[in-house]
């Protein structure tokens, strides 16, 4: 008996919880919150100063690598993944 009215009251308290989840107030509260990258500032400036740096390095890296090894393929693939970076950071400079 006791156990039943224990399942009883749990029950009865997820619903309540479950229905204040879905309030106005509860959707309002959580979009208070923005993401980070939509905050802008230092996330923002962290995140363009990162993409540079990539780009910057896997340049330097192919230029390496086709001057002194004098391997072309992989010149080839550092010299794309720095193309990928600076494509990545237009279209993302374009959305912002």
């Amino acid at each position: 008996m006791r156990l039943s009215r224990m399942a009883l009251r749990l029950s009865g308290i997820m619903r309540r919880v479950g229905a204040q989840d879905l309030t106005t107030s509860s959707l309002a509260r959580r979009r208070q919150f923005a993401h980070r990258g939509d905050i802008g500032g230092a996330a923002t400036a962290t995140d363009v100063l990162t993409k540079l740096t990539v780009v910057l390095l896997s340049t330097v890296n192919a230029v390496m690598w086709y001057v002194y090894t004098e391997a072309p393929f992989m010149a080839a693939f550092w010299a794309v993944i720095a193309g990928t970076f600076a494509v990545w950071m237009k279209s993302d400079a374009k959305r912002r």
